[in-house]
C-alpha cells in the first residue's frame, strides 16, 4: 500500500456481499478509482461513457469478458482501464465486465445464460477466464466435482465443518471435474447460440519467471501470514495440474486458448492482480484472438 497507495482505496471501500450462492462487490460503489453497478459488476468505459453490463448488452453490437477478480481490475485505477475497457477501445464495440471476486465457472455460466436470454442481441464474442476455480481451490483445499469451492464468505465455515482443511491431493481431481464440467457448459452455450468464444490462460505473479524490481520491494509472492504460506504452497503445488486440464479441454473442444502459458511478462499488483502495464500487455496479447472472430460472419 506504501507504494501503490490506489489499492488503499480498494481495500477500504470493497465490501463483499452475497448474490445468491455467488459473492459480489457491493453495487453502486462510486469512488474515483472504481465504480459498480447496481449489480455489483464494475463499470466499463467505451467512448467516454461509463457503461453497465446491462446497457452494453442493450447495444447492437458488444462482447463479454467472463472472469473474476483479475478482470474486475482488483486494485487497477481507472474502469478505462481494465481488460474490456481495453478491447472496446481497440475494437470500436463495448465490451461487458462480467466478473467477480473468486467468481467461478457455475458463476459465470449462470450470468452468461441470463445474458443470452434477456439481452436484444447476443453477444458478438465470449472471452472467458476460469481463474476463480483454482483460486478457490488453492485457499480452501476443498472442492466438490458439481458445486467447486466455498466461497470467500463461506470458507471459514465449510473449514469448521470438516474439521479443518483437507490434504488438497485428495480434492485435485474434484477441482479438475468442476472445471471442466462448468467450461465446456460455457464453451456450449455459446455454440449454440452462435456466439465465437474464447478461453484466456489465467496466469499469476506465480508463474512469472522474473519479478521486477517494484515486485521484488512488496515482496510478492513471499507470504506473510500462515494462511498465505498454504494458500501460496497449494497454487505452486497443484497449478501446473490445473493448466495441463485446461490445454487438454480447449484442445477436446476445439477452442483458442490465448495468452501466456508457462510463464509470463505481465506485471503485477499483487500475486494475483495485474497492473496497469500488465493490463494493457494482456489486451495486447488477446487482441490477435479476438480480431478473426470479430469479423463479420459469412
Amino acid at each position: 500500500m506504501r507504494v501503490r497507495p490506489d489499492y488503499r482505496q480498494f481495500v477500504r471501500h470493497r465490501r463483499l456481499v452475497h448474490r445468491g450462492d455467488a459473492v459480489v462487490v457491493a453495487p453502486n460503489i462510486q469512488t474515483e478509482l472504481f465504480s459498480t453497478d447496481g449489480a455489483g459488476f464494475r463499470h466499463s468505459v467505451f467512448k467516454g461513457e461509463t457503461l453497465a453490463p446491462a446497457e452494453i448488452a442493450a447495444r447492437a453490437r458488444y462482447g463479454i469478458v467472463l472472469g473474476s477478480s483479475h478482470i474486475f481490475g482488483l486494485g487497477l485505477a481507472g474502469n478505462e482501464n481494465t481488460i474490456p475497457s481495453l478491447l472496446g477501445d481497440r475494437f470500436g464495440i463495448p465490451f461487458a465486465n462480467i466478473s467477480l471476486p473468486e467468481g467461478n465457472s457455475r458463476n459465470l455460466s449462470s450470468l452468461l445464460t441470463a445474458y443470452i436470454a434477456r439481452a436484444p442481441r447476443t453477444p458478438a464474442i465470449v472471452i472467458h477466464f476460469s481463474g476463480g476455480d483454482f483460486t478457490n481451490f488453492s485457499l480452501s483445499s476443498i472442492a466438490d466435482p458439481v458445486f467447486g469451492s466455498p466461497n470467500l464468505k463461506q470458507l471459514e465455515m465449510v473449514i469448521e465443518e470438516r474439521g479443518g482443511r483437507p490434504n488438497p491431493q485428495t480434492q485435485i481431481k474434484a477441482l479438475l471435474a468442476f472445471t471442466s464440467l462448468w467450461t465446456r457448459t460455457i464453451v456450449e452455450q455459446c455454440r449454440a447460440s452462435g456466439i465465437p468464444i474464447l478461453l484466456g490462460h489465467d496466469t499469476t505473479f506465480f508463474e512469472k519467471s522474473e519479478p521486477n524490481d517494484l515486485e521484488r520491494e512488496c515482496a510478492l509472492g513471499i507470504p506473510f501470514n500462515a494462511v498465505q504460506a498454504k494458500w501460496f504452497g497449494t497454487h505452486r503445488a497443484f497449478f501446473p495440474d490445473f493448466l495441463t486440464r485446461r490445454e487438454t479441454l480447449a484442445q477436446k473442444l476445439k477452442v483458442p486458448l490465448i495468452g501466456p502459458d508457462h510463464s509470463n511478462w505481465l506485471t503485477f499488483i499483487d500475486e494475483m492482480h495485474y497492473d496497469q502495464d500488465g493490463m494493457i500487455a494482456w489486451a495486447d496479447q488477446m487482441a490477435g484472438a479476438v480480431e478473426p472472430l470479430l469479423q463479420p460472419r459469412t
